[in-house]
């Protein structure tokens, strides 16, 4: 048996409330289920549909066309690196030609100094030219009677 002080005061309860979702749950579910049966109609229709052969003939003819295109810009732009690389090499051809010329004409002009140098320092009013110490006399012929 159970004791229950009358005079002390009744013991705390603790009330639990639970509510229902209600509808809501089930109208997302058919919102969901909706969308998909559409979805699922749709690609049924649209994958139903293949192109024709004239389409098919047609995609062909650009995808062609696009390569060609392609193609071609692809040699431009080889050919366009080919023809930059021709002129520089061109031109340090060139530079290198003018320095060699450069080069070849200051040595002639220094050689065509130094030779005006030398024949105004051997000419020498008192010697006759073959007596110049610089230039060497042929040797002198003995000539043989005729029988």
């Amino acid at each position: 048996m159970t004791y229950v002080d009358p005079q002390a005061p009744p013991p705390e309860r603790v009330v639990h409330v639970r509510r229902e979702g209600g509808a809501t749950g089930w109208f997302v579910a058919g919102a969901v289920a909706i969308v998909a049966v559409v979805a699922i109609a749709f690609m049924l229709t649209v994958g139903a549909r293949t192109p024709s052969d004239d389409q098919i003939a047609q995609a062909q003819d650009q995808g062609r066309a696009a390569a060609v295109a392609e193609n071609a810009q692809t040699g431009a732009a080889q050919a366009t690196i080919v023809a930059q690389q021709a002129a520089r090499d061109a031109s340090a051809a060139a530079d290198s030609a003018r320095r060699s010329t450069e080069n070849t004409a200051a040595n002639a002009a220094q050689a065509a100094h130094d030779a005006a140098a030398r024949a105004a320092s051997s000419r020498d009013d008192t010697l006759a030219p073959s007596a110049d110490p610089n230039v060497q006399a042929p040797p002198a012929q003995q000539s043989q009677p005729v029988n």
